[in-house]
């Protein structure tokens, strides 16, 4: 699991702040729920909430750096 603190924090669904995410590794059922969607942009969506259990309405309003910084280490795990 690999822990990333938010640039810029978030408010989640619940109102509490999110200041960081914590990201464990894939597996396949995570991969085959996130082939289920359309575009690249709604798969990394997908993978980011399964793998960091925050909900994709959460995984929205990150900023895009946050966003961008997790997903670039979301791919590594694939590799």
């Amino acid at each position: 699991m690999t822990e990333f603190t938010l640039k810029h924090p978030i408010t989640g669904d619940n109102g509490r702040e999110i200041k960081t995410i914590t990201v464990r590794r894939p597996r396949v059922k995570d991969i085959e729920i996130m082939e289920e969607e359309s575009t690249h942009l709604k798969k990394s969506i997908r993978l980011l909430s399964l793998l960091g259990e925050v909900s994709p309405d959460e995984v929205r309003r990150l900023d895009a750096a946050d966003f961008n910084h997790i997903s670039d280490e979301v791919v590594g795990f694939l590799e």
